[in-house]
């Protein structure tokens, strides 16, 4: 996705398209973004950043914790990048709008941007190329959704809403369950099979808490696990180098399976 708006001509089709992507993480990392365009050199990129930077389009936060932890810096749509995006009926008005807070969000909040980022990178290498990707912001204008919608919604030969839970308290998750599971049942499906529900957690031990809460939920639904699938994996299982698919565990099923 690249905007083409005469007003914004001095920024090349490089720098709109690291805008584009910034809208559509929210937070970006160098290392990530390098990955996310399966770049050789970083040379042109970093280049990019700093014009962007300089001209005021994006901003950058690079916070005192992140030196101790060793987190490199992370870049944000600045006022001056929203308004690029803004008149574009491809970006979200109410998305965007959302973005004047960056500068001040909390590092957690900033951390689960990144960590839906290194999902998607993992996601993206694993899965054919015939799935489609979709991050939350480009979620806002999609239709029979649930209100609360899927940190990437990935659409294939089947369809899949990915959560991140590892950041979450458990009630919050347990809720987010039984939204999706009341919204499969009232609301349905357009292509009529409901998408798997995934959730991603920070330990093996969540995920094996969680899949059992899940069978539980169903039954007390009156769901046949055939009608509703829900599975769950670690971010850790997701984002380890050399990725694999074979990772997700589901609520009928302990073995560990890829997704098609």
């Amino acid at each position: 996705m690249v905007v083409n708006d005469k007003r914004y001509n001095k920024l090349n089709a490089k720098q709109l398209h690291i805008l584009t992507l910034i809208y559509k993480f929210r937070f970006i990392s160098i290392p990530l973004l390098t990955e996310y365009q399966n770049l050789k050199s970083q040379t042109t990129l970093l280049r990019n950043l700093k014009i962007l930077e300089e001209q005021g389009y994006i901003g950058r936060r690079f916070d005192l914790t992140f030196k101790i932890d060793r987190k490199p810096a992370y870049y944000y749509l600045a006022a001056k990048g929203i308004a690029v995006l803004k008149d574009d009926p491809r970006f979200d008005t109410g998305v965007l709008h959302s973005y004047y807070k960056n500068k001040n969000v909390s590092e957690s909040f900033m951390q689960h941007s990144i960590d839906v980022l290194a999902v998607f990178n993992s996601i993206k290498k694993t899965l054919p190329d015939s799935f489609d990707i979709f991050s939350k912001s480009e979620l806002a204008t999609f239709d029979d959704f649930p209100e609360n919608k899927p940190d990437l919604f990935l659409r294939g030969k089947n369809e899949y809403f990915i959560t991140l839970a590892h950041d979450v308290q458990p009630f919050i998750i347990r809720k987010r369950l039984a939204e999706y599971i009341a919204h499969s049942e009232e609301d349905g499906w357009g292509s009529g099979v409901y998408p798997t529900i995934l959730f991603v957690f920070a330990d093996s031990s969540s995920e094996t808490r969680f899949l059992g809460y899940a069978k539980s939920a169903l039954e007390s639904a009156g769901i046949d696990s055939d009608e509703l699938h829900i599975g769950a994996t670690t971010l850790r299982a997701l984002t380890k180098k050399p990725y694999t698919d074979s990772v997700w565990t589901f609520s009928d099923d302990a073995n560990p399976k890829s997704l098609d």
